[in-house]
Formats: C-alpha cells, structure tokens, sequence
C-alpha cells in the first residue's frame, strides 16, 4: 500500500479471498479525506496482477457523547438551523 500511495497503512482484512471478485479492507493510520481522496486517484483504476482496482473510501468513526452535545449545542442556538 505504501509503495502506491505513501500512506501508512494500519491493516488490511481480505473479504472473499477465494471469490471471482475478492475486495480488501484497508485501514489507514491518521488518514483524513485529502489524504483518502489522494489514495483514491493513485489507485482506482490501476492494474494489479491482472487486475483492475476499483477503490471506494469508507468512513468509519465513533460517537461520542461530548460531540453530540456540541452539535445539539450549535444547532440549537437562537437564529440558526
């Protein structure tokens, strides 16, 4: 992963390693969406092993009680909606 993207790369989890069409789970160490859409247009599209990549980002975060409290708190401010 890094050798294509320079990203560091946290892990990747093979889905259907066995299939017609197997996909992979990249997770990204401090990635952010620039990072993610650079990643994206180094490797969709590009040929692996005969292959042609197809690259979706997916944006997995937790929820925090403190975040949702701000949120509420701006949105629920006089004037604004």
């Amino acid at each position: 992963m890094f050798r294509y993207s320079h990203a560091a790369c946290r892990g990747i989890q093979m889905i259907g390693e066995g299939d017609h069409h197997p996909a992979a789970l990249v997770e990204i160490k401090d990635g952010n969406w620039t990072m993610m859409n650079n990643i994206r247009r180094r490797l969709h599209g590009m040929y692996w092993h005969r292959c042609r990549l197809a690259v979706q980002i997916l944006s997995f975060w937790e929820v925090s009680n403190a975040a949702e409290a701000r949120r509420q708190a701006r949105t629920g401010l006089p004037g604004r909606r």
